[in-house]
């Protein structure tokens, strides 16, 4: 049931309720395709929730103004179940720069929760081939939108000026703390069906309009993985997918295109980011991160900027490899760089090969006799390390994003990492750069480390525990239904995020929850502290008791 309403962009930023979150999507299905359990856990914490579909849906699919209409409907029975009210809700229209008019559905019981309709044609459109991607790439072509079946506002056209200066007066009526995109540079190891783009090109172009629309407010920008989340382990505990496929049952209803089969079971059971922020951000009295463009370090509750000349660091790629010691990435080459204490930034170079357009994934670094030992992803999907003697590839293939590095007991650098095959260890030898170590481990997702210990999160959520004494074999299993990737620390201490989106440390004598998070939790050396990013868009700092 839909009740018509008029309103005035700014209206609802007056008041709008803090934390509040904001996702743009190609698509009305890929919120709850590939952001979920991230969008409803947000509505049931209390959070403002708006997501922005840039085009219609229409497809090929004829008559294309009821097939909109259908996924519009798709789209509020969702997310009505989301919040676990009923699919009744207030439309309203919004005026967008150019005089442009968007609807605006707000749930009646849930006002909070609200979805706008931008309508622009979708990539499978007979008349309008790949209308997204021409928009990003071409700044002269223009698009007319779709008007759904029922529509209360009438087309309209674009360019690509005019769909960024939309999302900039979107961010600025719904004052997000938080933002959630697509892909903006998918894999290009993975779906290779969509020729160039490595995924459907809406969701590409979609991504890339949403960081250049939105990147420069320097609000928390999570970018997800979309369609090669099939190409790794599903990740998410069996009452998370349970939980999904409900709610993406009550889109289905009104899709005819769409099933609850093959290949929508793979999407549904994952969620990923496109570059997880890892477990080593975090120091004794603070954390470092990248905003705008800048390495940004807290310390004690004081930030302040580390200048990095030379290059632009990429985002999540900051984290310590010892006391003082800076480890990042140039955003856009990947290239490692490297600071210990007040010396000037050391470049540390790329490992080969070298394919364009293959990222690295985020560098681990750990201090060693004679200098910093890195270790990351490579652009060949295998694992490279760089010693005092210069980088060293050590193998592997179909490795996840992060690559994790320890010392051992008897100073041997010890190199873990996840692949679909399973868990890759190496341990690190003068002569030979890396002997590779057997192992019958599955992780799910990244392998974080401390001294004597490693962990990763199993395809049931479940936190497994690994030990050097014991030939880095388990020691422990924890039933943690958890979505993120877990932290460690000496003790061993563990932090994830749980089902419920909710940061838990887990110790030896216990565990005990601290309060919600958004994104995968880090742990301060010594364990007493954990940080994360919280709904409001900060990263917070919980004393671990």
């Amino acid at each position: 049931m839909v009740a018509l309403s008029l309103a005035a962009p700014g209206v609802a930023a007056a008041g709008s309720p803090r934390p509040s979150h904001l996702q743009v999507v190609a698509h009305p299905d890929d919120d709850m395709l590939f952001m979920s359990p991230d969008v409803p856990l947000a509505i049931r914490a209390g959070a403002r929730v708006t997501t922005v579909f840039l085009t219609a849906g229409e497809s090929d699919v004829q008559p294309q103004a009821e097939y909109a209409a259908s996924r519009q409907a798709g789209a509020r029975a969702a997310f009505a179940a989301m919040a676990g009210v009923a699919d009744e809700w207030t439309r309203s229209v919004l005026e967008l720069p150019g005089h442009r008019l968007v609807e605006w559905y707000r749930l009646r019981q849930r006002p909070s929760v609200g979805l706008v309709f931008l309508g622009l044609p979708d990539d499978n459109n007979p008349r309008s081939r790949h209308a997204l991607s021409r928009l990003w790439h071409e700044p002269g072509h223009r698009e007319r939108t779709i008007t759904a079946a029922g529509s209360i506002v009438p087309p309209t056209s674009h360019d690509r000026a005019s769909v960024i200066e939309c999302l900039i007066r979107l961010r600025e009526t719904f004052a997000p703390t938080l933002i959630r995109a697509q892909d903006p540079r998918p894999d290009p190891r993975y779906q290779q069906q969509w020729g160039s783009a490595h995924d459907h090109p809406d969701h590409v172009a979609a991504a890339r309009f949403t960081e250049t629309a939105l990147r420069a407010t320097g609000l928390p920008l999570l970018n997800y993985r979309d369609y090669n989340v099939a190409d790794a382990p599903p990740n998410l505990p069996e009452r998370v997918v349970a939980d999904k496929r409900a709610v993406f049952a009550r889109y289905a209803e009104h899709d005819s295109q769409v099933s609850l089969g093959e290949p929508y079971d793979a999407w549904i059971a994952s969620m990923r980011l496109r570059r997880p922020p890892g477990t080593r951000w975090a120091s004794a009295d603070g954390h470092v991160q990248v905003r705008r463009n800048e390495l940004v370090l807290s310390r004690s509750g004081v930030e302040s900027v580390v200048d990095t000349p030379g290059f632009v660091p990429r985002d999540g790629s900051a984290s310590f490899a010892g006391p003082g010691t800076i480890v990042a990435q140039e955003r856009d080459s990947g290239a490692v760089w490297l600071k210990e204490g007040p010396r000037s930034w050391r470049p540390l170079g790329l490992p080969p090969p070298r394919n364009p357009g293959v990222d690295l994934g985020p560098p681990s670094a750990v201090p060693v006799r004679d200098g910093v030992v890195v270790a990351l992803r490579d652009a060949g999907g295998g694992v490279s390390v760089r010693t005092a003697g210069g980088w060293c590839r050590l193998g592997g293939n179909d490795v996840g994003d992060e690559v994790s590095a320890v010392v051992g007991s008897g100073g041997a650098v010890h190199v873990l990492a996840a692949s679909r095959s399973g868990m890759l260890h190496w341990r690190l030898t003068a002569a030979g750069c890396g002997q590779q170590v057997t192992s019958g481990e599955r992780p799910v997702g990244a392998i974080a480390t401390t001294s004597g210990y490693a962990t990763y999160r199993d395809v049931r959520g479940d936190l497994v525990v690994l030990a050097e004494a014991a030939g880095w074999t388990r020691v422990r299993t924890i039933d943690a239904r958890a979505i993120s990737d877990p932290a460690i620390a000496p003790g061993p201490v563990l932090a994830a995020r749980n089902a419920d989106g909710l940061l838990v440390i887990y110790e030896p004598e216990g565990e005990t929850t601290l309060g919600p998070i958004e994104s995968q939790p880090a742990l301060s050396p010594d364990g007493d502290q954990a940080a994360a990013l919280t709904g409001d868009g900060l990263v917070r700092t919980f004393r671990v008791p």
